[in-house]
């Protein structure tokens, strides 16, 4: 369900993407966080890891900012920042069906 402009996505289409994408990883389940937030549209990938997927058109230049600037950051921060792993692209239907 598109809501104001917004994408949707679901945890099948998640596992498709990954599977398509990343093959290493395919045999991990997938399943959505209760709560992923507004920019972005997060799924747990296995226990220790997480499929983060732009909920609209205008939030897709930020993951090249995330990619860049969350590993440098990383280390001068006094908490922990999650490290991008892979980089993935559109497919499967997402963002568009």
């Amino acid at each position: 369900m598109k809501q104001s402009g917004r994408l949707s996505v679901e945890a099948e289409q998640v596992e498709r993407l990954v599977a398509s994408q990343f093959p290493e990883f395919a045999h991990l389940p997938v399943r959505p966080v209760d709560a992923s937030g507004w920019d972005n549209f997060t799924f747990h990938l296995g226990e220790k890891m997480s499929v983060r997927l732009p909920s609209a058109p205008w939030y897709v230049e930020q993951v090249a900012k995330e990619q860049q600037w969350l590993p440098r950051l990383a280390a001068s921060l006094p908490l922990t920042v999650p490290a991008p792993l892979r980089l993935g692209q559109p497919g499967e239907g997402y963002p568009y069906a």
